[in-house]
């Protein structure tokens, strides 16, 4: 192969891996050891951790959460990560703190870049963490290009390792305050860590009380707590009533200008016609 095909070649894995390519695809691909270094030491590629290549022009994509980047690709290295499946048999998903990083939620500080895989794995590479522990379809999102696990489990697999009532509190709050935790899911999946935290055995509610207390701005956070809880206790009742009842409410709603209850009275009645 040529010096620009291989080069060719090399972009084509780059523009779908934020601007890098594994050593193991390039080779896969007929693209030789040879290539690849001359192209670093001519400057069109330039090491991004043990084999894995950076092409030049690709450092936007590639600085954000880079480390997370890094370590994923090297976990299948001659995968492209257009050809991964998360829960595949080597699958890997952002877990842990380094998934709270790439949600964007909390203020922990993370030294590891942390997986849980599917299969029981080994690394011996520095500065990354695996977790090997049984992982649901629904419990993985994606941030970033990344697989990573949902706001929830992230939470709940923080919980696990004991992290402190604070940050799990912040975390929490932030969740809450961007919709991407929703208030009866949350309270049931705390449950089994509220002894753990100082609470009743089994209080999920007491539990997601104590956590937010005892986040930073605390009293600038719990209105939002309790508009959530507010609206799905709402929500509860209401589901209680009659098709008539709800018709009835949906027009004192909408006369009353109270939009958003409206909203909420057409959603579950919308839902009822669905069944």
């Amino acid at each position: 192969m040529d010096s620009r095909t291989a080069l060719i070649t090399i972009a084509r894995y780059a523009r779908g891996q934020w601007g890098m390519v594994t050593s193991a695809q390039a080779v896969a691909a007929d693209v030789s050891y040879m290539q690849l270094k001359r192209m670093t030491d001519g400057g069109l590629l330039e090491r991004a951790g043990p084999g894995v290549y950076l092409m030049i022009g690709g450092q936007a994509a590639a600085m954000r959460n880079m480390a997370h980047k890094v370590a994923w690709l090297r976990l299948d290295p001659a995968v492209p990560a257009w050809d991964r499946q998360p829960l595949g048999r080597n699958g890997a998903v952002v877990s842990h703190s380094s998934a709270a990083v790439l949600l964007r939620l909390g203020d922990l500080v993370v030294r590891d870049v942390e997986f849980i895989t599917t299969r029981r794995r080994t690394t011996r590479e520095p500065g990354v963490r695996l977790h090997h522990v049984p992982l649901a379809s629904y419990e993985v999102t994606w941030a970033d290009g990344l697989p990573v696990t949902t706001a929830t489990r992230t939470l709940v697999d923080l919980l696990t390792t004991g992290i402190a009532a604070s940050h799990a509190g912040s975390f929490l709050a932030e969740a809450l305050d961007r919709r991407m935790i929703s208030v009866g899911h949350v309270i049931s999946e705390l449950a089994p860590f509220a002894r753990q935290y100082g609470c009743p055995a089994g209080d999920g509610q007491a539990l997601v009380e104590t956590l937010l207390d005892q986040a930073p701005a605390a009293s600038a956070r719990s209105g939002s707590w309790e508009h959530e809880q507010t609206v799905a206790d709402l929500a509860r009742e209401l589901l209680k009533l009659s098709d008539s009842q709800l018709q009835s409410l949906h027009s004192l709603a909408t006369t009353a200008s109270e939009p958003a209850v409206a909203a909420l009275l057409s959603r579950l009645a919308a839902g009822r016609k669905r069944r």
